[in-house]
């Protein structure tokens, strides 16, 4: 299996070469994003996906994630529930999404996240576990997403939501990475699609993928599905 280099990786190189091999990636990639913006909802036909909602809706509470976005959110992960493969969830932070997603199906749920022990991360990882704790389904990954990707290579997954780094480099790898772990028919959920740009350009790059296509769309969150057989 081909090996992708993690940002993540490039950040614990000497100075010299960091700044070459990480800063330099980084900077390019986000320029690129930057000139290239175009909200997402204008690159795709929302008449033609199946799940289209035009209003983000209302905020929730502990997430960034808004109503709108879980109702399309939800749909996908019911849309995926016959193929009975675990769930993955890049990204976790205070758990908000996470209870949304395990009070919605009965497989695994990996959450991910690396919890860094910063005071702010350390408080978020312990409001993350109280709010899990009554759905024995959810199993929290102490990683980041690279290294559970890694981890867990072995591992298929039915549908896989990634709200982790939203700059280019990192979005574009944590796609490379998570999307051939995805079973055919699967979802791949990203959010932060319209808000970051990094993110929008990673996005309108699986577009061009022949093995994908939008399922459903609302502002600031996309899911692509997984063609089976292409």
């Amino acid at each position: 299996m081909k090996q992708y280099t993690d940002p993540n990786e490039l950040m614990k190189l000497p100075f010299v070469a960091r700044q070459f091999r990480w800063r330099l990636q980084l900077e390019l990639g986000q320029l690129a994003a930057k000139i290239t913006y175009k909200p997402f909802g204008n690159c795709i036909d929302t008449s033609a996906i199946k799940c289209f909602l035009p209003s983000r809706g209302k905020e929730i509470e502990d997430t960034a994630v808004t109503t709108g976005q879980r109702e399309i959110l939800l749909a996908a992960l019911k849309q995926t529930e016959p193929i009975n493969l675990p769930v993955a969830e890049i990204g976790a932070w205070r758990g908000a999404t996470t209870v949304t997603l395990a009070a919605a199906t009965s497989r695994i749920i990996y959450a991910v996240d690396p919890f860094n022990s910063y005071p702010e991360a350390v408080a978020s990882k312990e409001i993350m576990l109280n709010r899990t704790r009554s759905f024995s389904h959810v199993k929290l990954v102490q990683e980041r997403s690279g290294g559970a990707a890694k981890a867990m290579a072995r591992e298929r997954f039915s549908f896989i939501f990634i709200d982790a780094i939203h700059d280019y480099i990192n979005t574009w790898f944590d796609f490379l990475v998570w999307e051939r772990l995805l079973a055919p028919g699967g979802m791949l959920v990203f959010h932060d699609v319209d808000d970051h740009v990094g993110t929008n350009l990673a996005c309108r790059r699986i577009l061009r993928r022949k093995n994908y296509e939008v399922w459903g769309y609302c502002p600031n969150l996309v899911a692509f599905e997984k063609l089976p057989g292409a």
